[in-house]
Formats: structure tokens, sequence, C-alpha cells
């Protein structure tokens, strides 16, 4: 083949490329942007007789399609605002662009129609059958979808603020950058949907089943998720701020850096979740059950988590200040480096917790459950121990200047090289202690009810405030 044949046939095949490079050139205008419509109906209103007859014959194309006199309903761009299409059978029908807004599609077959960037608002689609529709940038505002089916619809940023989508099922569809402000979706099947980066403020969500759901980034704010089912969901830098999850599953859910801010998780299942950075700041977690979730640098400050079953949950790192642990189920918690700047624990239990170097001053533990608790090197000065149990507890290092021990049960707990200055060791029965010294004992506050080892004598009475500013 010479060199002139070879740039021949390159040459005739660019331009046999030509038209398809063209064609995909094009700008789509599907889905709200404008796509190419070549009805004779664009644009123009449809009488309602030419609109049955044209949903006849598409009835006549959906069962026999070879056939040429029978066409598939094309109504791109066309004028059906108020149309009458209840219980129409509208499958695979083009609708792209369609001004449907107050029409009654209810009952309706729209399976795998095309209705990218047509506008239903304030349409009737009760009971219909949306299954596999394209409706692409959609405008469903107020839409009434009761019982609708539109299981692996595509309403990528589709606009249902305010739309009625109660007991409906949208199991798979995508939802990605759609706006659902305020919808119902009570009692509604989406499982396994993609909502990526929708927005889903004030909408309401009781009862829904969303597992497995990928609702990263969205807005949740506000939110009404009581009893909702999320067991698996992706929830990932979502904002949450607000939502009503009372009773919400969200078992094994991903959270990670989710903000929760003043949400209401109350008795809210979250076993095994995900719950990395998140932020719980003056949530309520009251009964919720945490067992086994990951907190690793969780914002807990001021949450309020009474009762709330957290046996063997990661809270390395986390942040407690001010949060309300009374009666908490902690047990085996991890804890390292957690803060707790005036956290409560009262009568929780923190049995085997693991907190070396957690920084839980000015805390409550009066009444705790604290036996075989590992605080090596905590800082816990000034926090409140009366009456709790420390048996066996490693208070190795540990800061409990001020800290108040009167009456707590330090039976077997190893205090050596703790910082016991000006601690309030009244009525404490030191007698099984492990590691005390004279020093450390010289440095705390005493009276005739302490209980000291055969080998340590009681200074008295506890140290003046001279005394103590001599000693520092």
């Amino acid at each position: 083949m010479t060199q002139r044949t070879v740039l021949t046939t390159i040459l005739a095949s660019i331009v046999l490329a030509l038209p398809a490079i063209t064609h995909t050139a094009e700008p789509s205008q599907t889905s709200g942007h404008t796509t190419r419509c070549e009805s004779p109906y664009r644009k123009k209103p449809v009488p309602p007789k030419q609109l049955q007859a044209i949903v006849e014959s598409h009835g006549q194309w959906l069962e026999h399609r070879e056939k040429p006199e029978h066409q598939r309903a094309n109504l791109c761009q066309a004028d059906l605002r108020h149309a009458k299409l209840a219980g129409a059978d509208l499958e695979r029908a083009r609708l792209e662009g369609a001004l449907l807004s107050q029409a009654n599609l209810g009952e309706s077959d729209l399976s795998q129609a095309s209705l990218a960037g047509a506008d239903l608002t304030r349409a009737v689609l009760k009971d219909s059958n949306l299954t596999g529709a394209d409706l692409r940038h959609a405008r469903l505002s107020n839409a009434n979808l009761f019982r609708a089916i539109g299981d692996e619809a595509a309403l990528y940023n589709a606009v249902l603020t305010g739309a009625q989508l109660r007991e409906s099922s949208f199991e798979r569809a995508h939802f990605e950058g759609a706006d659902l402000t305020s919808a119902d979706l009570t009692n509604g099947s989406f499982g396994e949907s993609y909502f990526y980066g929708a927005n889903l403020a004030r909408a309401i969500l009781a009862g829904t089943d969303l597992m497995g759901a990928d609702l990263r980034r969205t807005i949740l704010t506000n939110a009404k998720l009581q009893q909702a089912n999320l067991q698996g969901a992706l929830l990932d830098g979502a904002q949450l701020d607000g939502a009503q999850m009372v009773e919400a599953d969200l078992e094994s859910a991903y959270l990670d850096g989710t903000s929760l801010v003043g949400a209401n998780l109350h008795e809210a299942i979250l076993r095994g979740a995900d719950l990395r950075y998140a932020n719980f700041r003056s949530a309520g977690l009251q009964q919720a059950d945490l067992e086994e979730a990951n907190l690793e640098g969780a914002q807990l400050i001021k949450a309020k988590v009474q009762s709330g079953k957290l046996r063997m949950a990661i809270l390395y790192t986390a942040v407690l200040d001010q949060g309300d642990f009374r009666d908490a189920e902690l047990y085996r918690a991890v804890m390292i480096g957690a803060r707790g700047a005036g956290t409560i624990f009262t009568k929780a239990n923190l049995n085997e917790i693991h907190a070396p170097n957690a920084q839980f001053h000015h805390a409550q533990f009066n009444e705790a459950i604290m036996e075989s608790a590992n605080l090596v090197a905590a800082d816990l000065h000034e926090s409140n121990f009366t009456r709790a149990n420390l048996a066996h507890a490693n208070l190795q290092e540990a800061n409990l200047r001020g800290a108040t021990l009167s009456g707590a049960d330090l039976t077997g707990a190893r205090l050596d090289a703790a910082d016991l200055q000006h601690a309030n060791l009244r009525g404490t029965n030191l007698t099984g202690a492990v590691g005390l010294t004279q020093a450390q004992i010289d440095r705390a506050c005493l009276d005739e009810q302490t209980k000291l080892p055969p080998n340590l004598s009681r200074l008295a009475p506890c140290p003046t405030t001279n005394q103590k500013a001599t000693r520092r």
C-alpha cells in the first residue's frame, strides 16, 4: 500500500466519522436541559379526544411494535396541564419536558417512560407505576405519589418539595441531588436507594425503610425519622441537626463525620455503627443502644446519654464535656485519651473500661461501678468518686488532685505514684489499696473514718491552706 493510499484511507475514515462526532457534540436537552423534541405537539395543548387517540395507539404499539400503523406516544414538551390520564398505559412513552402540572395520572402505567425535565407540579400520581422511569430534573413539587411504585427510577436533581410519597416504593431509585424538602415519605420503601447530596430538610420519614440507602452528604436537618429503618445506611457527612430519630434503627450504619447537633435519638439502635468524628452536641441519646459502636473522635458535648448502652463501645479521643451518662452501661468501653470536663457518670457501669490518659476532670463518678477500670495516668482532678466502686482499678500515676473519694471502695486498687494532693479521703477504706506511700497520704485530706494500710499513719487534721501551700 502506497503512502498516498494510506493517507486517502485515513481521510475517508475521518469524513465518515464526522456525522457521529457532530451528533455526539450536540448539547443534550433531556432532563430540564433542552432535549431535541420532534413531537408535533411541542409547546401546544393536546385536545382530549386527540390525547385519547394517542394513548390508544400507544397501547397498540406496546402490543404490536412490529406493525408500522401503531406509534409510540411522543408528547415531549406538549402542554398537558390538567390532562385526565388516570389509568392510562403510557409505558415507555416519550414525555420529556411535557407540562403535566395538576394532571391526573392516578393508577397510570409510566414504567420506563421518559419524563426528564417534565413539569408534574401538583400532579396526581397516586398508585401509579413509575418503575424505571426517567424523571431527571423533573418538577414534582406537591405532587401526590401516594402508594406509587418507582423502583429503579431516575430522579437525579428532581424537585419534590412537599411531595406526598406516603407508603410509596422507590427501592434502588436514584435521588442524587434531588430536592425533597418537606416531602412526606412516611412508611415508604426506599431500600438501597441513592440520595447522595439530596436535600431532605424537614422531610417526614417516620417508619420509612431506608435499609442500605446511600444518604451521604444529604441534608436531613429537622427531618422526622422516628422508627425509620436505616440499617447499614451510608450517612457519612450528612446533616441531621435537630432530626427526630426516636427508636430509629441505625445498626451497622455509617455516620463518619455526620452532624447530629440537637438530634433526638432516644432509644435509637446504633449497635456496631461507625460514628467516628460524628457531632452529637446536645443530642438526646437516652437509652440508645450503642453497643460496640465506633465513636472515635466523636463530639458528645452536653449530650444526654442517660441509661445508654455503650458496652465495648470505642470512645477513643472522644469529647464528652458536660455530657450526662448517668446509669449508662459502659462495660469494657475503650476510652483512651477521651476527654470529659464536668461529665456526669453517676451510677454508671464503668467496669473494666480502658481509659489510660483520659481527661475527666471535675467529672461526677459518684456511686459509679468501676471495678478493674484502667485509668493509668488519667487526669481526674477535682472529680467526685463518692461511694464509687473502684475495686482493683488501676490508678497508677493518675491525677487525683482535689478529687473526692469519700466512701469509695478501693480494695485492690493500684495507686502507685498517683497524685492525691488535697484529695478528699474522708471515710475512705484504703486498707486494701496497693502502692500507697506515706508521702501521698500526707498530702491528702483524711478523717477518723479513713482506713489506712497498717504501714501508713494518719495525719490529722487535714492540711490547712498554709500547709498545702508549703507542700506544693
